[in-house]
């Protein structure tokens, strides 16, 4: 048999050389061998094309050359790694530059291939292009971030919405609790009024019988310990007058208000806070009324005090200080303003500082109400609030009012007079009131020169005045059980209509809606409790 081996062997190498060339050159992935030195020693055209580059003008260039220089490093140390035989093979993804410029993504698997007595001969190279699948990955890391960057969002809106409402939960919670206050303001002060009203009445006509006689030492000493229960009883009227006039429901109506009246009604709120912390300097300059509600611009006076007073720190009164100017502002202006050496307010956050719930107080000390409040109320009334402030250099809070247009009479205070020209001075008087002390202290203010006739209800006085209307004055209290002063007052319209111009209203505070219409539809013909002595006798007359 012939031996056909070496014949066929010829053939056999061609074979697989054509063989290794088709496969070389017909692959789906780049194919190349490198030598050592990173020149490519041959590719195929799968590289070329997704390199973008001829062939001859590929192999004029290094491997190198077409490598992100951001991934050249982690490539040379491994291939230093096979080259030291401390791997065979890696494999990595990596990024080419086109000849384009365009940058493509390659997975890319390296092996080395050594000579027969094992020095390394060449790399072998399988590049596959894999930006299509990268830029996927990248869509869809990109569209993860996203999602999870609007999960994020979403749930620190609802952080954000949650602490908002609980920021307007606390801020409801204390105009509940505001609300209430203002309630149990009015009706304390209708209750301490009363027994005001005679202890200070009874304390003044003790006074006026002794200044009627010689006192030895001992009476000077009665006489001095009287004084001081007046001026205590006093203080006590003007703090019960300053909580009603806080408590005030009257907010809607305008009226001409005497800014500086409103001013010291705050000072006196704020006065036991303010001397624990600064002197208070005024600057008053004569200004004309203004168009506003005394009320609630006590209000408004009230927290800018409060706010200034806490601006500045605890025992440092000598170098703290709290200013209050009152001027004329251009021509129908006035301005009031509070001005403190405080810490002053940051200047970013002046621009957000009348909006509702905005506070730079810690939790649970501040609700962001007050100066949104403040705002609202100067702003209703025709008003500016402004602010000046510098960190560190204190802060000037700046409220404008118009003049009043042309002067209203005011309403009748607590000392408003009623009085009947031409009348004989012995009056015949009916006092009603359930109070027996406050009828017995009216009685002996009003004197033994006057007939008086007293009455516990207004069912009782209906009783005497069936029996004879004939009343010069007639004194009614408000606030009544079963029949008020009020429904007093609309039975004698219907039955002793002649009577109506010679009643006087006595009241503690009226705090019904009732009773507030009533004050001011009839409010030069009330007196308010505790009365003065002048204030009664003044009706008398």
């Amino acid at each position: 048999m012939p031996d056909t081996s070496l014949g066929q062997a010829p053939d056999t190498v061609a074979e697989l050389l054509r063989h290794f060339q088709a496969t070389f050159e017909q692959a789906a992935v780049g194919l190349a061998h490198v030598g050592t030195n990173g020149r490519w020693l041959r590719v195929n055209s799968r590289l070329c094309d997704m390199v973008g580059y001829p062939y001859q003008e590929l192999m004029e260039l290094t491997f190198q050359d077409i490598t992100h220089p951001d991934d050249l490093a982690a490539d040379l140390q491994q291939l230093q790694q096979v080259l030291a035989g401390e791997i065979s093979t890696y494999a990595m993804e990596k990024r080419y530059f086109r000849k384009s410029g365009e940058t493509i993504w390659v997975n890319l698997t390296v092996s080395l291939v050594r000579k027969p007595e094992g020095a390394p001969d060449y790399f072998i190279a399988v590049i596959e292009d894999i930006t299509r699948r990268h830029r996927a990955e990248m869509e869809r890391d990109a569209l993860l971030a996203r999602e999870h960057q609007a999960r994020t969002e979403a749930e620190q809106q609802v952080r954000s919405r949650s602490a908002e409402l609980d920021v307007t939960r606390n801020a409801l919670i204390q105009a509940e609790r505001l609300a209430t206050a203002g309630q149990l303001a009015a009706g304390v002060g209708h209750e301490i009024n009363n027994p005001l009203s005679y202890v200070l009445a009874n304390v003044t006509f003790a006074l006026e019988e002794l200044a009627e006689r010689e006192l030895d030492e001992t009476m000077k000493e009665v006489e001095d310990a009287l004084q001081q229960a007046r001026r205590g009883a006093e203080r006590i009227r003007g703090i019960v007058r300053d909580l009603r006039t806080f408590a005030s429901s009257k907010f809607d109506s305008l009226g001409t208000v005497d800014v500086r009246e409103a001013l010291e009604f705050a000072v006196a709120m704020a006065e036991h806070q303010l001397r624990l912390r600064a002197r208070l300097l005024r600057d008053y300059t004569p200004v004309p009324s203004v168009v506003g509600n005394e009320s609630r611009l006590g209000q408004v006076f009230l927290n800018l005090l409060l706010n200034a007073t806490q601006s500045l720190p605890e025992g440092a009164v000598s170098s703290n200080q709290v200013t209050l100017t009152i001027r004329p502002h251009q021509e129908s202006w006035v301005a009031i303003e509070v001005r403190d050496t405080g810490c002053g307010i940051p200047e970013e956050n002046l621009p957000r500082l009348f909006e509702p719930f905005f506070t730079t107080k810690p939790i649970g000390e501040g609700t962001g109400l007050g100066l949104s409040v403040c705002h609202g109320i100067v702003t209703s009334m025709g008003g500016q609030l402004q602010v000046e402030s510098k960190p560190g250099r204190g802060s000037t809070f700046r409220v404008l009012l118009p003049v009043a247009g042309k002067a209203v009479t005011p309403e009748a205070s607590g000392d408003a007079r009623v009085r009947r020209p031409g009348e004989p001075e012995a009056r015949r008087v009916l006092v009603i009131d359930d109070e027996p002390e406050v009828i017995e202290a009216l009685a002996r203010t009003i004197g033994p020169s006057h007939t008086i006739e007293r009455a516990g209800s207004g069912t009782r006085a209906l009783e005497l005045l069936a029996r004879d209307a004939g009343y010069d004055v007639i004194f009614c209290d408000l606030m009544m059980p079963e029949l008020t002063g009020m429904d007093l007052y609309e039975v004698i319209a219907s039955k002793y209509p002649e009577l109506l111009e010679r009643m006087v209203f006595m009241t503690a505070g009226g705090f019904t809606p009732r009773a507030i219409a009533f004050v001011d539809q009839h409010g030069p013909r009330c007196i308010e409790k505790p009365f003065s002595p002048e204030t009664v006798r003044a009706c008398l007359r």
